[in-house]
C-alpha cells in the first residue's frame, strides 16, 4: 500500500516541480521586464 503511494507519488513529482518552476520563471521574467 505505501510502496502504490510513493510510487505514485515520485511519478508526480516531477510534474508538480516542473510546473513551480515554470511558474516562478515567468514570475521573475515578468518581474524583471
Amino acid at each position: 500500500m505505501s510502496e502504490m503511494y510513493s510510487a505514485a507519488f515520485l511519478s508526480s513529482a516531477p510534474i508538480l516541480l516542473g510546473l513551480a518552476l515554470g511558474f516562478l520563471l515567468l514570475k521573475i521574467q515578468g518581474g524583471e521586464e
